[in-house]
């Protein structure tokens, strides 16, 4: 009942919103009202037993209405529906066309959790396919200048990520020897030739690569989040990107082991890079928002090098980031459209000062602060425990993309305290010291957020205990970090020793 529920409450609300009259305060209770019991569901169901759901929806072309929970998409249903909860709280007051705005947030929440809630491919690929529709309009309607060239940018890889999908889940159908079965189950049993696995796993990596993302397929994310207004950005860093992990952890890593096994060295090297690069070029950005969206981009690859390792600890450690990651990028996008909508620029040399107590904006800039340093996995907040957990179980499996990956992060704290310093001390320009302040209604999401940042550094369990069982079933390495790869064709490979 309870996955039902998690995908009817958005879809309701995506259906009754653009039949409300065009008024900001009935449409926000509208829109939070499910979003609260979507929450309240997902929260329920943190640390319960698996449960699924099999109902027969159109058996001739093998798409059943499959649902489950279990400890990876239970803990990341309810982040997906906090961060739309937020959302919606940073939204204007004065929001253009809110109806339109909360219906399109809506139905990409809709989209988010039937995808983390799949347990049919094809089911999966509408909801991923669905994610990126109402993405796109969301980005072009309320983003910046060069919002239509972003739309346009994102739509189109977004295209090649769905072609490369809907060309896997239809080989994978077509192959899984079931009678064109698509359940996860089918799939996750099926013996493939290493000739069919080689070309079906290139498509699922060139997918799911394009929706994290990874260099070289990240073209479409430093735009994107630069030019999104601030409750899409949070929307795409929180919610969109973890689609991508996920995809991994769920097809590339549940379908195919021994495909992913020969393959790691290469994807902790292009994650390795990945992280390294988001850092570098997040200390050249001159525009805070593509310098958040550059060290968003340079967690991934920190990501992806423990996914490639594959180990319990390093999975666990994947699930543990997707849900830091989803609260800090969340509030340092949030804070950086407060400081856009007070001082009318996120460019750097424009700011100065704006900690002063009395001229500036200290509220705002200690909550940055607070973010920064959680991006930057200082102890005690929610960034240190995942990104830990994550290099202690890579390094004996990838030394030199993990030490890569330690450099990156050493990166992270220069370039937060360089655009901290810029933009936290100094004069203030008399010129633009007008700066308004910021209101309860305002400041009410970033303290939601930057209380769950502290709480999950200093209750870790917060972050990392619901999903080991799961991650246990997926991992392809044990301690002493032996592949677990069939030695036999007949022999599963989640099922052999170490």
């Amino acid at each position: 009942m309870a996955p039902i529920l998690l995908l009817l409450l958005p879809a309701l609300g995506a259906v009754v919103l653009p039949l409300l009259p065009e008024r900001q305060d009935i449409l926000r209770r509208v829109c939070l009202a499910p979003l609260l019991l979507q929450l309240a569901i997902g929260l329920t169901q943190l640390g319960k037993s698996p449960s699924e759901l099999h109902q027969v929806w159109i058996p001739r072309i093998g798409l059943g209405f499959d649902l489950g929970l279990d400890g990876l998409s239970a803990p990341l249903a309810a982040l997906i529906a906090l961060i739309c909860l937020v959302t919606v709280l940073a939204t204007p007051a004065e929001q253009a066309r809110p109806r339109l705005f909360l219906s399109l947030l809506l139905a990409t929440d809709l989209g988010l959790t039937g995808a983390v809630l799949a347990r049919n491919a094809l089911l999966f690929l509408l909801a991923f396919e669905l994610v990126l529709i109402p993405t796109t309009l969301l980005l072009a309607v309320w983003g910046g200048p060069r919002r239509v060239q972003a739309a346009i940018q994102y739509v189109m890889y977004g295209a090649v990520s769905g072609l490369a999908l809907l060309g896997a889940v239809l080989a994978l159908g077509w192959l899984s020897g079931e009678g064109f079965s698509f359940a996860f189950a089918d799939l996750a049993a099926m013996q493939l030739s290493p000739e069919n696995s080689r070309w079906i796993f290139a498509l699922l990596l060139l997918s799911f690569g394009l929706k994290l993302p990874v260099v070289p397929l990240h073209g479409w994310q430093p735009l994107a989040y630069g030019q999104a207004s601030s409750p899409v950005a949070m929307l795409l860093s929180g919610g969109v990107s973890l689609l991508g992990a996920y995809g991994l952890l769920r097809f590339a890593i549940g379908f195919m082991p021994e495909q992913w096994i020969l393959w790691s060295p290469w994807i902790a090297a292009v994650g390795a890079f990945t992280s390294a690069y988001g850092a570098l070029n997040a200390l050249a950005q001159s525009d805070i928002r593509r310098l958040v969206a550059y060290g968003s981009l340079g967690h991934m690859g920190l990501l992806v090098v423990a996914l490639a390792s594959a180990t319990p600890l390093s999975l666990q450690g994947v699930v543990a980031q997707l849900i830091a990651h989803g609260l800090i990028s969340a509030l340092l996008f949030l804070l950086v459209g407060l400081i856009d909508s007070k001082t009318g620029s996120t460019q750097i040399p424009d700011l100065a000062g704006l900690l002063n107590p009395y001229r500036g904006l200290p509220f705002t800039l200690g909550l940055f602060l607070l973010a920064l340093m959680a991006s930057a996995g200082i102890p005690g907040l929610a960034g240190f425990v995942p990104e830990f957990m994550m290099f202690e179980a890579s390094w004996t499996p990838f030394p030199i993309p993990t030490l890569l990956c330690l450099v990156a992060s050493g990166f992270t704290a220069v370039y937060a305290v360089r655009l901290f310093n810029r933009v936290g001390f100094g004069r203030l320009d008399n010129n633009r010291v007008d700066y308004p302040s910021t209101v309860w209604s305002e400041r009410f999401p970033a303290m939601l957020l930057a209380a769950l940042v502290v709480i999950g550094g200093i209750w870790p369990g917060l972050l990392v205990g619901w999903s080991e069982s799961s991650t246990s079933a997926l991992a392809l390495r044990r301690e002493p970090f032996t592949a677990l790869v069939a030695v036999a064709p007949s022999a599963s490979p989640r099922q052999l020793p170490s």
